[in-house]
Order: C-alpha cells, then structure tokens, then sequence
C-alpha cells in the first residue's frame, strides 16, 4: 500500500507520465485496449498538464510477500485546478522485484459515477505480517499458474453452460469485489449475486495470461470478457478487458476475491 500511495503522490507532484514510468515493471501490462507493455506506452506519451489522482482502499499481500493487489477510486482532471471530469475505480497488481522494491505488473481501471461522498480505506491485515521462508508452502510456480488459469477457462466453461450466476456462486469469497463500468463498487457475496443476477446476457471470456505468489494462495488472471455481437447464434466479440484476482487457502481451490471489466471501444459496424 506505501508504493501505491507514493506511486499516488508522486504523479500529483511531477505528473502522471514520470510517475507511471517510475513505478511500472519493465515488463508490465496496460490495456490500450489490447494489452502491450506499460512502460513503452507511457514513454509515447507527451506530458500533460492533466492530473490524475487515486488512493488505495483496499489492499492484499501474499504470504510470501512478492505478490500485492490494492483497488481503490481515482478521478482525472484537464488541469490540476479544474473539478474532475471523469471517475472511476482502479486495480494494481505489484510484484515485489529483485532489489526488494514495489512494481506495477498490471494496471487497469474502469469509469464509475462519482462516490456519493469520499470512499473510507478499509484495509486490515488477515493473517502473520511475516512468515518466515521455512513455513512457506512450496510451490512449483509454472504448475500453480497453470492451475490457475486451467481454473479460469474452467469458469468460462461454465457460465456457457449454467450462465453467470451459478458459474460465480461457487466461487465467490464472502468478501469479493467486483467493479463494473458506470456503477459503484460491488462489495460482498450477496451484492455480487443480484448484480449478477441482473445481466442474463451470455458471457464468456479468453484468459491471456496471470501470476501466482511463490507461497501459492494469491494470484491474477487477466484476459477478453466476450460476448455475443448480435444475438445468440451470431459471433463471439471482445467488449471488455478483464482483471482478477484470486486467493487459494492451503490444498483449497481458487476462489475470486476481486474482478474488474474495463470497456474496449466498441467495434464499428460494417
């Protein structure tokens, strides 16, 4: 969370460019809308009196301390003296790196309606601060991401076959988050049931890749969210990005503690 906040302040100060090239991964992810390397994408960019602005307000750490995710509000102004004129949700995924430092593997955010007044933190720890490596779980990293995104084709199997919200109900924590476009924030099992329980549209989605902590029990898996382009024998379309994360307890399955579906433009018709 001390990254994200000085990730934050550091693009109040000196401007969202500098502050994405500073804290970003060499090989990290944004959706511009297909997902190309963060750092390449933010040097294209000229600077912008423009302010972006965000804080955490929620924030996980795997037990092994290499793999974070923090979610929170954030709102985009022309000038750093004008009213916002957009606002949204954000998700970061940090990776700690060789040097011991903070860095940002993914970055997607999605635009919602303005909070209805300032949204609190409400961040607390679960679990030991520190665990020692030697009580560390051992875990083949390339086999548990395997697993995890086996895990994820899976779930879009099954919203094909039972629809959304039977395919979610077994894998909802009781704490989820899911964030859709032009809504506030879905907090809960039984709030993430009647939101899904709203759109019966088909859904599927296509994985494209994710990450697993070294102690096994947080991960993340981005990828499509597609849909039917015009009725439901016509073709599947990508209409939204989409960022998970995941938490597994020990011999448990994933369960999907955070979801976010960011709009792609939408195709033009022929």
């Amino acid at each position: 969370m001390a990254a994200e906040k000085a990730f934050a302040q550091m693009a109040a100060e000196k401007g969202t460019r500098d502050a994405f090239l500073a804290f970003l991964a060499d090989d990290g992810l944004v959706f511009q809308p297909d997902p190309v390397n963060a750092k390449e994408a933010w040097k294209a960019r000229q600077p912008s009196p423009a302010l972006l602005s965000w804080y955490p307000i929620h924030s996980e750490v795997s037990l092994a301390g290499d793999l974070g995710f923090n979610t929170g509000p954030f709102d985009y102004r022309e000038k750093r003296e004008d009213k916002p004129v957009v606002f949204g949700q954000f998700a970061t995924i940090w990776a700690r790196q060789a040097d011991g430092s903070w860095k940002a593997a993914i970055d997607l955010g999605t635009a919602t309606p303005e909070p209805p007044s300032p949204v609190a933190p409400a961040i607390a720890l679960a679990g030991p601060a520190k665990v020692e490596v030697t009580a560390l779980p051992t875990v083949d990293m390339k086999t548990a991401l395997t697993a995890l995104l086996d895990a994820d084709r899976a779930f879009a199997t099954a919203t094909q076959e039972k629809g959304s919200a039977a395919a979610y109900e077994p894998l909802l924590t009781d704490d989820v988050r899911l964030v859709r476009a032009s809504r506030q924030p879905t907090l809960g099992r039984e709030a993430a049931r009647a939101l899904l329980a709203e759109n019966p549209m088909p859904t599927t989605w296509e994985p494209l890749g994710g990450g697993v902590a070294r102690s096994g029990d947080l991960g993340y898996t981005y990828g499509f969210v597609k849909r039917h382009e015009d009725g439901p024998e016509s073709a599947w379309i990508n209409t939204s990005n989409y960022l998970r994360v995941w938490r597994k307890e020990k011999d448990g399955p994933w369960k999907l503690a955070f979801e976010v579906f960011s709009p792609r433009p939408n195709k033009p018709k022929s």
